[in-house]
């Protein structure tokens, strides 16, 4: 095919001073182009000989030529593949200059061999035309004319593409789009690709190829292994596909191919996710929440970002980086990488849910930072002395000055604190807000993690102290009951169990939490492992009150002024209520207001008395239940249940008005022995100063006194105490 330079328009910024080529021994002087076939001959001896001949000669394959082109057929006469030797120093200069693949090529000592079509002349064209065109103006005509036979070969081999690729360059009305075997037409190694998924990413591409019908690209993007940022091998998939299809559809597209606006933002979008990237490294305590449109298979959770700690399980491995790419250190890294680096830095970190205790890989779009609720500790229902014992022995415990170990070195350096007391009076949160007041993470354990059997109770502690030791983290078992019953001498399992238990805690050096509901049946031998235990009474109606209000401000200040200022909210706090059932009242209420039209989404007294109605009925099924499981114990016959199962509302409001008058004369005790304080309460201020447990019990007993003597109508309750107390 002849071949005019001077005809071509030359647009491409020119190299600054082309290499000076050194001739091998005449190799490719000559600017010509040998063709050869390579058969397998009778003897199964493979053979190659000038195209179209039967014969071969010792000087058929001339070192001389510039480009050799060598068709290899297999025993049924079916093409294998093409081999293109380039050998003319003048066209493997052009290469070297053009094509960031062989950029590091030494053209100097041996040949440049493409193996299947040469894709890289076609893509590059510009830039080799743009070498050439730099040789003719240099009046170098031998190296002009070297380049200009490569050109021309490139266009007898790809003829019918260029004619495709510059209709499709062209066509202003036309949608821009390729067949599915033309793509490769468009994707050029060392672009920068991007690729349309829920996570949009970015790499480099290193090469392409067709394996079956899909193509693969192989490339790579930025990312950790622990101790480096560097670069990490990456592979997409574009499917195989019938037909035209338009390059904005293309899952895999090359990133200067997307509109202009769509760059730009993208283009922003993924420098700022790997800044973010780059900046989370060692063990870093973070929130994450799933985005919009994304569903990742976690909750909204804290997390604890830790690759190493990832590595060391057998869901991690370690990320191989490149030995022949440039690494940076995690302090460097932020200043050292370049733009387009940030641009492909990978979209997930390795880390911790302590929500769902299990490591994963966590979209960086996802994670932030966490805003810790330092009030959860000032509104917490302790007493102030409790409260500054719990934070004085924590900070001892952070306090490297300070040291108090065992006479067995290693012995007795941890700090555990029991939490005791009936369900939802705030024994999980307590930890909880500790946690958040000195902003570190909380790993949560309970049966269901560690197990029953001294085995999986042993390696579950392990692993849970390990853990928090490693993150600096508070731990808490909830509902350890199982874990502090006494041991009994017929129970040889649950024996092991507390053994393992005891002598796991002995060694722990981190602060541990335990919380329980039965202290009637605690193992004496936990009495001295024991740093701190805190009682929670049942709560009293001034403290239903006031987290009545607390949730409600957190939802709806202006709702709870209004049912604190009417009297709601201490009518509902006469129901013999938990903390944890008080929120789900609330939050039922908020539900209900938010769904009512005629109360602008404000809470009102009648959705705070529908949601606790049911709540109430389920109380006084649950008691019944109980109390006649007692009866069957004691071998007592039933009595006649006093309340149907489907009350009517005028007995429900009676009941709840005598309730009502029994809990007023509460409290009025209450406020006698200094528990109660005051009917009207601050705002600002969530704190009970409690009596302790031998005052809460006076009262219980002086309260039941006063339903057995009161005579008249009693409510439910207090018959249900009088039966317990003739049990």
């Amino acid at each position: 095919m002849d071949f005019d330079l001077e005809s071509f328009d030359w647009t491409t910024s020119l190299p600054s001073q082309p290499p000076n080529p050194i001739d091998l021994d005449g190799a490719g002087a000559i600017c010509e182009t040998k063709r050869f076939d390579s058969f397998w001959n009778t003897s199964g001896d493979r053979v190659i000989l000038p195209a179209g001949k039967k014969y071969t000669s010792k000087t058929a394959r001339a070192n001389e030529s510039a480009l050799t082109v060598t068709n290899y057929w297999d025993k049924e006469q079916d093409l294998e593949k093409t081999v293109l030797e380039i050998k003319s120093p003048f066209m493997k200069a052009a290469i070297k200059a053009a094509i960031p693949e062989y950029a590091a090529f030494n053209v100097n000592v041996k040949n440049i061999t493409i193996i299947g079509e040469p894709h890289c002349l076609f893509q590059y064209r510009e830039e080799i035309m743009s070498y050439g065109r730099g040789m003719s103006e240099s009046e170098n005509e031998e190296a002009a004319n070297h380049v200009q036979h490569l050109i021309a070969h490139m266009w007898e081999v790809f003829a019918a593409e260029i004619i495709h690729f510059n209709a499709l360059e062209w066509l202003a009305d036309f949608e821009p789009g390729l067949e599915h075997k033309h793509l490769w037409m468009i994707f050029r190694p060392g672009d920068l690709i991007y690729v349309r998924d829920d996570i949009p990413k970015a790499f480099r591409l290193d090469r392409m190829i067709l394996s079956g019908k899909n193509w693969r690209f192989y490339g790579n993007d930025i990312d950790y292994n622990g101790t480096h940022f560097g670069y990490s091998e990456v592979t997409e998939t574009i499917e195989y596909y019938e037909g035209l299809k338009p390059l904005k559809e293309l899952s895999v597209i090359p990133f200067g191919r997307l509109p202009e606006e769509e760059k730009q933002i993208n283009r922003e979008i993924l420098i700022c996710r790997g800044r973010k990237f780059v900046g989370i490294h060692g063990k870093r305590y973070l929130w994450f929440e799933d985005g919009p449109g994304r569903s990742s298979g976690w909750m909204k959770t804290r997390i604890m970002a830790d690759h190493d700690g990832w590595c060391d399980t057998d869901l991690g491995w370690r990320v191989s980086l490149r030995d022949d790419k440039k690494k940076y250190k995690p302090e460097d890294a932020l200043e050292s990488l370049t733009e387009e680096e940030f641009m492909i830095c990978y979209t997930r970190i390795a880390g911790y849910s302590l929500r769902e205790n299990k490591w994963g890989r966590f979209h960086i779009d996802d994670i932030g930072e966490i805003t810790f609720d330092s009030a959860a500790f000032k509104d917490l229902i302790l007493p102030k002395d409790q409260k500054a014992q719990l934070l004085s022995l924590i900070s001892v415990h952070e306090d490297d000055g300070f040291s108090f170990d065992d006479l067995i070195k290693g012995k007795g350096k941890g700090m555990t604190f029991l939490l005791y007391g009936e369900p939802g009076l705030g024994k999980t949160l307590t930890a909880e807000s500790v946690a958040d007041y000195c902003k570190k993470p909380l790993v949560r354990l309970d049966a269901g993690t560690l197990g029953t059997s001294p085995k999986s109770v042993e390696e579950g502690l392990r692993n849970a102290f390990r853990l928090a030791e490693r993150w600096h983290a508070l731990l808490l078992l909830d509902e350890a009951d199982v874990y502090l019953e006494q041991r009994k001498s017929r129970n040889l399992t649950h024996n092991g169990v507390i053994s393992v238990f005891l002598r796991m805690i002995e060694y722990y050096h981190g602060i541990l939490f335990l919380t329980t509901n039965r202290i009637s049946a605690f193992d004496t031998a936990f009495i001295s492992r024991i740093h701190l235990a805190i009682y929670y009474p049942p709560l009293t109606r001034l403290s239903r009150s006031k987290l009545l209000y607390n949730f409600l401000a957190q939802i709806s200040p202006e709702s709870a002024k209004a049912l604190k200022l009417d009297g709601t909210l201490k009518e509902i706090a006469k129901e013999k209520l938990n903390g944890r059932q008080i929120k789900n009242i609330v939050r039922t209420a908020c539900a209900l207001a938010r769904g009512d039209s005629s109360a602008d989404g404000n809470v009102c007294k009648r959705h705070l008395e529908t949601s606790l109605r049911p709540m109430k009925r389920f109380n006084r099924t649950m008691e019944r239940v109980r109390l006649n499981e007692e009866k069957q114990v004691l071998g007592i016959k039933e009595v006649v249940e006093e309340e149907q199962e489907h009350e009517d509302e005028d007995e429900v409001d009676s009941d709840e008005k005598e309730s009502g008058d029994e809990e007023d004369e509460e409290d009025e005790e209450d406020d006698e022995n200094g528990e109660g304080g005051s009917d009207e309460f601050e705002e600002s201020e969530y704190e009970i100063d409690l009596t302790g447990e031998q005052n809460e019990q006076d009262e219980l007993d002086a309260e039941s006194e006063e339903d057995i003597d009161g005579g008249g109508e009693e409510d439910t309750e207090s018959r249900q105490n009088k039966r317990r107390r003739l049990l």
